[in-house]
């Protein structure tokens, strides 16, 4: 989800409504001429919940009951955006009975005698590319059974909103909404008839926005992995579609997957997901695989680093860490203060995590997640390593100022390998470089870190003497570990470790040097789909700050097998 408004101004709606008409006027014809493979799938479950009439988006719900969806005044701009752009149409395709079908049906006709010619929240180039992928991509489960007056109007309705398409995407910053608008103007032009000379013009502006948004690496200035994937799946779907009907594929398309593929997988976990920063989720192992499959990358060894991420991976043990400054540009006001932190994954099972992105569930948590203190690192006193500076225009508070010294190395040794990452995000406040270094084990049984605070040189210890005097309490530090909500921990006795128990049933144990207060606290886990965040822990290390060097050592160490497979 980007985070221009998806409200038009009434000038635009005006624009769009005599675009739509003057479409009406030339009669488009009717027929799809190509009907690809559903390349998007959705979740049974919330299938079912929408046949229940509930409705969850952004982190609201709204209960529909028996009715149609657009009975419903969308309780935010977020969640009528996801309304008007048919995602939900997934998730009822994948449950995908006689019910199902007829209710999707049934709402694609309300939108279109409701909305279709202009009306309502659902006309940004963004939802409208949004709204025809799904559209054209469950054609034959939409359009089966339907009498042919119906067959035509939605088809007609695909046609018109194709043409506004071709002049509304422009008006998209570039980003992720533009590859989602392009991207369903491409597919529509190529499967449904008359609309074929759309398709010359949206292909080469979306070879540009390929060239001048992807770099050389195969990353993008969010430094987003969700959004990264979310492009790759539109392009991935844009190449299907042009190989269903046999139309030749741009190199610089096919270049641009072969560069993107390998950072995704560089950004995963065992279980298929994305690591989550920088205002991104988790994405689904299936959209991700599916993507994979589509652009037909074959695998490579995976990348020691990608987008400014760093990888350590051993066995079935995997960390994923932020290892450079977030970024400046426009994304400054989405990006988050995660420099240093990690997410560790075992197989299939994610362990320490990151609260991820609190967008859909409104300002206050969207802010909240994008501190330090949301994220798997070390902060100071409540400080941020990235500051924010004042909100503008009543937008989101923007970074003012980022880390200007990351440093990151990556050692081999035969008994394992090493991370070491540091940054100045705290010098100009306090003197301190915080470093981290990282150790995983050939065995991949365990993960070693230690989390390091010093003044470089005597200014610093100045700097770090003034800060102290001016606090009424001594400085202190916090080292968090964010747990994913499916690892039970328990404070053992004496407090001087935290035994976890993950979803496979076996345990694992956080120990930190002696002389460091460990606690146990309450933490968030963001997940899309949901009302509220959700509840888990985690385990926090805290100390006073020492005058020139403060250094804590901890470790998590594999206690047992799953009792299943030990007996």
């Amino acid at each position: 989800m980007t985070q221009y408004s998806h409200q038009l101004s009434w000038l635009m709606q005006l624009r769009y409504r005599w675009l739509l008409r003057l479409a009406v006027w030339s009669k488009p014809k009717v027929g799809l001429i190509a009907t690809p493979e559903p390349w998007t799938t959705g979740d049974f479950d919330r299938g079912s919940l929408i046949l229940s009439g509930k409705i969850v988006f952004t982190g609201h719900v709204m209960d529909i009951g028996e009715n149609s969806i657009w009975n419903h005044k969308p309780p935010s701009t977020l969640f009528a955006a996801e309304l008007h752009g048919f995602r939900w149409l997934d998730d009822l395709a994948t449950y995908g009975d006689a019910r199902a079908k007829c209710t999707a049906q049934a709402w694609v006709l309300d939108w279109i005698d409701g909305f279709g010619m202009g009306l309502g929240p659902g006309w940004s180039a963004e939802v409208t590319g949004r709204r025809l992928n799904r559209w054209i991509n469950h054609s034959t489960f939409l359009l089966h059974g339907l009498s042919q007056n119906q067959h035509d109007k939605v088809l007609r309705s695909m046609a018109l909103q194709t043409s506004l398409l071709s002049t509304s995407w422009r008006h998209l910053p570039p980003g992720r909404g533009r590859f989602e608008a392009l991207a369903g103007l491409i597919c529509a032009a190529q499967s449904l008839a008359g609309m074929q000379s759309h398709q010359p013009a949206a292909l080469m502006a979306l070879v540009k926005e390929c060239q001048d948004q992807i770099d050389v690496h195969g990353t993008i200035a969010s430094r987003n992995p969700e959004e990264l994937l979310d492009i790759f799946s539109v392009l991935t779907w844009v190449k299907q579609s042009l190989e269903l009907t046999h139309a030749p594929i741009p190199e610089a398309l096919t270049s641009c997957l072969a560069r993107v593929a390998p950072v995704l997988r560089g950004l995963r976990h065992g279980d298929g997901t994305l690591a989550r920063f920088h205002g991104g989720g988790q994405g689904s192992e299936y959209v991700l695989d599916q993507a994979l499959a589509i652009s037909g990358i074959r695998a490579s060894t995976l990348q020691d680093s990608a987008m400014g991420f760093a990888r350590l991976s051993s066995g079935a043990t995997a960390v994923i860490a932020d290892a450079a400054a977030p970024p400046l540009g426009q994304e400054r006001f989405t990006s988050h203060a995660s420099t240093c932190a990690f997410e560790l994954s075992v197989g299939r099972t994610r362990v320490i995590v990151n609260c991820g992105s609190g967008l859909r569930f409104g300002k206050d948590w969207h802010q909240a997640g994008r501190t330090t203190a949301s994220h798997a690192t070390l902060a100071i006193d409540g400080l941020s390593s990235s500051s924010f500076g004042p909100p503008k225009r009543n937008a989101d508070r923007p970074f003012a100022e980022t880390p200007h010294l990351v440093m990151v190395k990556k050692t081999r040794a035969v008994d394992g390998v090493r991370l070491q990452m540091n940054h100045n995000g705290y010098q100009k406040s306090h003197g301190l470089i915080h470093a981290r270094t990282l150790d995983l084990p050939v065995d991949s049984k365990g993960l070693v870190g230690e989390d390091e605070l010093y003044a470089p040189d005597e200014s610093d210890v100045q700097l770090l003497q003034a800060a102290q005097a001016k606090s009424d309490t001594p400085l202190r530090f916090f080292i968090r570990f964010h747990l994913h909500p499916e690892v039970t921990p328990n404070l053992d006795a004496g407090s001087d470790s935290i035994s976890l128990t993950l979803a496979t049933g076996e345990i694992w144990v956080f120990r930190c040097q002696p002389g460091i207060e460990l606690t146990l606290d309450d933490s968030v886990y963001f997940e899309d789909g949901r009302q509220f965040p959700r509840p888990s822990k985690q385990i926090v290390l805290n100390g006073m700050i020492k005058e020139i060097t403060t250094r804590v050592r901890w470790s998590l160490a594999k206690a047992s097998e799953n009792p299943q497979k030990a007996s």
